[in-house]
């Protein structure tokens, strides 16, 4: 349920659940462009005074539109489309990345406006404060009052609250307070979560209005490591620190690889963008083995253009990419695992090897629920889910609640 506030007796607040109301109505017109009123108040058994007084004050406050519809000719109200303003409001999404980060200003239905791109620098603090003045840069246009803040998503284990990165082993961030040094001067609410969590958001938060929206989903991100975001009916699966769900660093050989973590044998070392960047000069012969590096993108290109060696890397690296997901099958029996880059952009290449080792390993009646999928967002996934941070937290919280920001289904009546 969306948090609301409550007075020291228990009863609710006639103005949360003004607001409540007023925000479950505001993304029904978001996810349903066009809905009429009518429409509204039988998706979310609203009754029809308390969907026209909401509409109302949504019209009177500018967030939205409404057009009538047909020519007039029949008899009683003509039947009116409702449309977000999308201009109303404003969000910033910054993904932290290597070797480029980048920013987006995004409009109240997360369609990006403008963006920009912050080359990678070893230093945290010279990096950060470059990024700094990117968001700064970015959101200038807007006004402060139409400003709901900026979401961040970063790699690694990190402390929501404060924007901290605990540890972030592939780029060699431990201890950095990322949040103090992106909030100076900024009255904007900032948002932080890990890489992995957020492309979850977006998946469920962009997903088209004609698919499916699963509610029990895992997001593998294969991108620096493998990190992977768990969601449960809807909501993101946090840990005490934030540091639950770390499959990428479940142990597929007790003496393979070692890890960045510590350990050694773990899943990433095997199933992410490096291992198979690795996979592919591994398999070259000993002259070749020197050869000047090459990126995810041109190795699959060579796949498609028939080189044996990159198709091999890559098969290799999708054959143990299953073996990982066995453990996530087992371990959380979901809708669907979504796969992000560089899968996604050779999935016609990897899917068959995929689905072959998932038939051997995983029992009929687990598997036969299970749908496996490339990201809708592909490279864009975190970046789009940072954005939708503020948006998804102004259009389904309320009263600053402590639950997570993913849409809810649960509309209330309220007295009106």
């Amino acid at each position: 349920m969306p948090t609301v506030s409550f007075t020291t007796s228990g009863a609710l607040q006639k103005s949360a659940l003004r607001q409540a109301n007023e925000r479950l109505v505001l993304n029904s017109i978001r996810r349903h462009p066009g809905i009429s009123r009518a429409e509204i108040a039988r998706i979310m058994a609203l009754s029809s005074t308390s969907v026209t007084f909401v509409v109302n004050r949504l019209r009177k406050n500018r967030l939205i539109v409404e057009q009538k519809l047909g020519n007039g000719s029949h008899a009683g109200r003509p039947p009116t489309a409702l449309r977000i303003r999308t201009d109303a409001m404003w969000a910033v999404g910054v993904e932290i990345a290597q070797p480029t980060s980048r920013v987006v200003l995004v409009d109240l239905a997360g369609n990006v406006k403008k963006q920009e791109t912050v080359p990678w620098q070893v230093s945290p603090e010279l990096f950060l404060h470059k990024l700094h003045s990117t968001i700064r840069k970015v959101a200038q246009p807007c006004r402060s009052e139409t400003m709901l803040g900026v979401g961040v998503s970063m790699p690694g284990t990190i402390d929501k609250a404060s924007g901290r990165v605990i540890a972030a082993e592939n780029i060699g961030w431990f201890g950095v307070d990322v949040g103090r040094l992106l909030r100076r001067r900024l009255r904007w609410p900032f948002f932080y979560e890990n890489d992995a969590n957020v492309s979850a958001l977006a998946e469920h938060w962009f997903a088209p209005l004609e698919s499916d929206r699963f509610r029990y989903f895992v997001y593998v991100r294969l991108r620096t490591g493998v990190g992977t975001g768990v969601v449960v009916d809807g909501r993101p699966l946090h840990g005490v620190s934030s540091a639950v769900a770390e499959f990428g660093h479940v142990m597929l050989y007790p003496d393979g690889r070692p890890c960045s973590c510590g350990n050694r044998g773990c899943w990433e070392q095997y199933a992410s963008e490096g291992a198979l960047l690795r996979s592919y000069q591994e398999l070259g012969s000993a002259k070749r083995k020197n050869e000047t590096p090459i990126d995810s993108e041109t190795l699959i290109q060579l796949a498609r253009a028939g080189d044996k060696r990159a198709l091999k890397a890559l098969r290799t690296t999708a054959s143990y990419l299953a073996l990982g997901m066995v453990n996530l099958v087992a371990a959380l029996n979901p809708q669907a695992i979504i796969l992000g880059e560089p899968m996604v952009s050779a999935w016609d290449l990897v899917e068959e090897t995929i689905r072959e080792e998932l038939r051997k390993r995983v029992p009929p009646y687990a598997l036969s629920d299970l749908r496996v999928l490339p990201s809708q967002l592909g490279a864009d996934s975190a970046l789009r889910g940072a954005a939708a941070l503020p948006l998804a937290h102004y259009f389904t919280r309320f009263d600053h609640g402590k639950e997570d920001a993913l849409p809810n289904r649960v509309a209330i009546e309220a007295h009106v």
